[in-house]
């Protein structure tokens, strides 16, 4: 089977052995990628770790502008997107490949069941707070739908040998028809990366795609392993949580709240988005006094939330570009 696809790997060149292990399944892909593009952050030195035959770029240090600027620099029709700490089997390409390739969508990718909340009490409070929650009452044909809230629901039980519609996917790794991103004008969402940490990167790349009437698909056979190196969050919490606050805000008013076309909807998407804010603060709250932490994470989230509110209604922000 011959795919004329290249590899694009966002990297900070720090995940060390589990970069190696990257680039071990590369070489061990059938078909070979017609190229290897690695992108870094400006000042940021090259790892170690080699092919031999990549090509290494770099740009402004972001989870969006890396992987966009690795897919500007591409040749080919098609690329596997991955971050530095995954590994797959040889014939991974070849399971995402075939839904493209059969015009089911332009997206494609395996399920990562670890980003997923975990079986237990974890994942009953992430229901209950409307973060994520099993699907119940969507559609049990979708791996991930997007709700209200901003969260999403999912789908852990998917059959072998199926594809599955989603309105979300993790971007740790994921197949593309090249043409079909530089469609969606995602370096529209720049400010995902305006502040250290690019929070709902994923969920707003693949949801703007079903927006637009373009497809993703989960593969339940192409399962891959995520290693989770840690290289954007390590030493980065403050920026991580802040931006939790300020994207989310963004996300669920470009994505859903302007998205919906009358008023009762409005009210019900402003009604849900308010729910889970309520509830996640209470949970924190119980937290901090549960563990006796200090109030400085659960500041710093709130200082994104309210500079979020700020920032829709800005000037900067009225002149986005539709969504779609």
């Amino acid at each position: 089977m011959k795919i004329d696809y290249s590899v694009v790997i966002r990297t900070t060149g720090k995940a060390g052995e589990k970069y190696a292990g990257l680039l071990r399944s590369i070489n061990g892909l059938e078909p070979k990628p017609r190229e290897v593009i690695v992108v870094l952050p400006e000042g940021y030195s090259v790892p170690e770790e080699r092919l031999g035959w990549e090509t290494f770029y770099f740009c402004p240090k972001g989870m969006v502008i890396q992987r966009m600027t690795g897919l500007a620099k591409c040749k080919t029709k098609y690329a596997l997107v991955c971050d530095d700490d995954v590994s797959f089997n040889a014939d991974f390409v070849q399971k995402l490949y075939e839904p493209v390739r059969s015009g089911l969508c332009a997206f494609s990718a395996g399920p990562l069941y670890s980003f997923l909340p975990p079986k237990g009490a974890n994942a009953v409070l992430c229901a209950v707070m409307a973060s994520a929650a099993p699907t119940l009452f969507h559609r049990k044909d979708r791996y991930v739908s997007v709700l209200k809230s901003s969260g999403y629901s999912y789908n852990r039980n998917l059959k072998p040998g199926r594809y599955y519609e989603t309105q979300s996917v993790a971007w740790t790794c994921f197949f593309a028809e090249v043409s079909a991103i530089r469609k969606m004008d995602f370096q529209a969402e720049s400010w995902l990366d305006s502040h250290g940490y690019s929070a709902l990167d994923d969920q707003t790349m693949f949801y703007k795609a079903w927006l637009r009437g373009i497809k993703t698909v989960v593969v339940s056979d192409a399962v891959y392993e995520h290693l989770d190196a840690r290289t954007s969050t390590r030493n980065n919490k403050g920026p991580a949580l802040y931006a939790m606050g300020f994207n989310r805000v963004v996300f669920w008013h470009r994505f859903i709240y302007r998205q919906q076309k009358g008023i009762l909807s409005r009210a019900w998407a402003l009604a849900c988005f308010g729910y889970h804010t309520l509830w996640t603060f209470f949970f924190e709250l119980l937290n901090l006094v549960r563990r006796k932490n200090t109030c400085s994470g659960l500041a710093i989230k709130f200082r994104g939330l309210r500079d979020g509110w700020r920032y829709i209604k800005s000037e900067d922000y009225r002149s986005l570009p539709e969504v779609c």
